[in-house]
């Protein structure tokens, strides 16, 4: 009988040893049709490749270094005028502001802040939260005669409800500051 268990054992190693080396096996061998799929992508990137290398020339997109270095410089100088500290708070006074907007929805009031500052660079908008309205506001005018003037072009730019109201302004307001957005060029036509 000892001898008929150790054959038993023999033989379970052996089939448990064996099996696990064809499931090894199966899973690690791929199909044809993933190494086919494969193969197929790599020709089609290749292929792109060596298309687009053969029109690909790098002169074209040389610059002129005189022109990058002036527009560095411009750049620098908008960055640097910027620089504005101020050590005491602006006063503030009684005056009036021209108000675009009244809404209860802060997505709304931000486009419209965002579209009024690029219409109107040189005029410092505000968002005033008044719970549970954004109100949009332009301007520090002294008096009213200022502020109807903003309101006359306001109205010519398509803001029909534009309205002066009276709020407390900055005294004497710092310029705006340049923006400054780096929009990529037209890209130049390849030589042929």
């Amino acid at each position: 009988m000892p001898g008929f268990q150790r054959i038993l054992k023999n033989n379970f190693f052996r089939w448990t040893f064996i099996s696990y080396l064809l499931v090894i096996l199966l899973v690690s061998c791929k199909t044809t049709k993933e190494i086919e799929k494969k193969d197929d992508s790599d020709r089609l990137l290749r292929e792109f490749l060596v298309k687009y290398e053969k029109t690909f020339d790098p002169s074209v997109y040389d610059e002129d270094i005189q022109l990058v270095l002036e527009e560095e410089k411009r750049e620098r100088e908008a960055i640097e005028a910027a620089k504005v500290i101020t050590i005491a708070p602006p006063e503030t006074i009684l005056g009036f502001r021209v108000q675009i907007l009244f809404t209860p929805e802060i997505d709304q009031a931000n486009q419209a802040r965002d579209e009024i500052t690029s219409l109107l660079p040189e005029e410092w908008s505000y968002v005033v939260y008044d719970a549970p309205y954004y109100k949009i506001r332009i301007g520090n005018f002294k008096d009213r005669a200022e502020a109807n003037l903003m309101v006359r072009r306001l109205v010519g730019l398509g803001y029909k409800d534009a309205w002066i109201v009276p709020d407390k302004i900055i005294k004497n307001p710092p310029p705006r500051p340049p923006e400054i957005f780096i929009e990529p060029e037209k890209q130049p036509e390849p030589r042929r």
